[in-house]
């Protein structure tokens, strides 16, 4: 009887028995590639924020969310993701669209590492094609206070999207968080 560990290869010679992945794809340069990159977007009580294409994001559920007290009511507290303490916003309440706090249990955490945001949704984020989107001269003003965050504004199927600068947006809340 032939033993488990005499059939198994040595870690060298199993690392040659692989292909590289063909990588061509993903890092492609000519015209008319950006054509193909869907833009994606969350929806939160009827406001559409796009997200910019090189973000890195994620969805998170069922997660704890830990409370830090002493802080406004939009900043539910923070969770762990990967040793990473991320501050969790309850975005609907931040922007003045709802008095109470969310019942949302999904987080859309947007960025990187130590840098990353977390946004308590409802929905998932959706594939936008913006080029077929009515580009807005102004920001509703109902959602003022966002204008030097974003960059462009879209009107689609009566939701009117923000394309915002979420990381300069959230840095603009530090000192707010205390109470």
């Amino acid at each position: 009887m032939t033993s488990v560990v005499s059939i198994m290869l040595k870690p060298e010679e199993a690392l040659k028995k692989f292909k590289k992945p063909e990588t061509s794809l993903l890092n492609r340069q000519e015209e008319g590639a950006k054509d193909d990159i869907n833009q994606y977007g969350f929806i939160i009580d009827k406001v559409g924020f796009l997200i910019a294409e090189k973000t890195l994001c994620e969805i998170v559920t069922n997660t704890k969310i830990y409370p830090v007290p002493n802080t406004s009511s939009w900043m539910r507290g923070l969770i762990n993701l990967r040793g990473n303490l991320i501050p969790v916003y309850d975005f609907s309440v931040l922007i003045g669209l709802a008095d109470g706090k969310s019942e949302c249990s999904n987080l859309l955490v947007l960025g990187k590492g130590s840098d990353s945001v977390a946004i308590l949704i409802s929905s998932l984020p959706r594939s936008c094609d913006v080029k077929k989107w009515k580009k807005l001269s102004h920001i509703p003003c109902h959602l003022s206070g966002f204008e030097e965050h974003v960059t462009d504004a879209y009107s689609s199927n009566d939701i009117v999207w923000m394309d915002f600068n979420y990381k300069e947006y959230f840095d603009s809340l530090k000192e707010k968080i205390v109470n």
